[in-house]
């Protein structure tokens, strides 16, 4: 199938992934034109719930973009349901899937898509068994493993805070304790946070590619779901894909339902004895197991479309 892509424009990833997307022969382009000024996107905001006429003026340029296109899917959010809405009556006859790529919350309500306006898809299970959406795994690419490199540290994590300072300010304690390396980089702290947390390291934005080339040198990265969150994020994908030396450390057992689970790559807090993390982190990787590059792998996401998604 042709398939074409809108992208949200609010992913700091979104430059490696449209330029990966376009070499697999996928059209892209943004949903929303790109607005450099904070004012202009908050009236953009304004115009787009009010429900006013001319909307419109605020989508890029993709209508070639998708009228080349069998199959076209939306990277969702509240601001791109009037898009979706917009292409199923302009072409009605192509498949338009809304694919939602964080879990139901403020921003990221699925329940606002109008029914009967294509597909709603996430990769949320919690989401999609409360909401009856169609799921799938998020999604990378195989070419990650070129970021593959040497255990610099043993433990990363690279992500916002929303609320997780505590939760890995605690873990970096507990490791510091036993003799384990970790870099925690966080954006998004305040200033009495980052006084409180003094082992969590502040970041301001970072080019993705060197998320990635951290990433790769790291023995574990560690994953912490965002509150109700029910699927996997992308950096275990991405930890998995390349190989991140020994896998990846999880504050929840969720990751069990998964098909990157593998007790020997994935280690959980609070499940797994403490005492066997150094065993986890000494582990020798054995390279990335093939049949899992393939299945998280974009090309594979993109045929669980047409094969009826992932059981719930």
């Amino acid at each position: 199938m042709s398939v074409a892509m809108l992208m949200s424009g609010f992913f700091a990833g979104e430059d490696y992934y449209i330029e990966r997307l376009r070499s697999r022969g996928v059209g892209v382009a943004h949903s929303l034109a790109v607005l450099r000024s904070r004012g202009m996107r908050g009236l953009r905001r304004l115009h787009m719930r009010s429900g006013l006429p001319g909307y419109a003026a605020w989508f890029e340029d993709w209508e070639r973009t998708v009228d080349g296109a069998d199959t076209i899917i939306v990277h969702a959010s509240d601001l791109s349901v009037p898009v979706a809405g917009y292409i199923h009556r302009r072409w009605p006859r192509k498949r338009l899937i809304s694919w939602y790529w964080n879990p139901a919350g403020p921003g990221s309500d699925p329940g606002l898509v109008p029914p009967g306006t294509g597909e709603v898809w996430s990769f949320d299970r919690g989401d999609c068994r409360a909401l009856g959406l169609s799921l799938n795994t998020t999604y990378s690419f195989r070419e990650l493993g070129d970021f593959r490199g040497r255990g610099e540290v043993d433990f990363l994590f690279v992500g916002s805070d929303k609320g997780r300072a505590a939760v890995l300010a605690d873990l970096a304690r507990r490791l510091e304790a036993d003799g384990y390396t970790y870099r925690f980089c966080v954006a998004g702290m305040s200033r009495r946070t980052r006084d409180r947390y003094p082992r969590l390291e502040p970041i301001g934005p970072i080019p993705y590619v060197e998320i990635l080339r951290m990433t790769g040198t790291a023995r574990a990265v560690v994953e912490i779901p965002q509150a109700g969150q029910r699927g996997s994020s992308l950096r275990p994908v991405e930890a998995v894909l390349m190989a991140a030396a020994t896998g990846v450390l999880v504050l929840t057992s969720d990751i069990r339902a998964e098909r990157l689970y593998d007790p020997e790559r994935v280690f959980i807090v609070g499940r797994d004895r403490w005492d066997g993390l150094e065993q986890f982190v000494e582990r020798a990787s054995a390279g990335p197991v093939q049949d899992i590059v393939d299945y998280y792998d974009f090309n594979s996401w993109i045929r669980r479309f047409d094969d009826g998604g992932v059981p719930l």
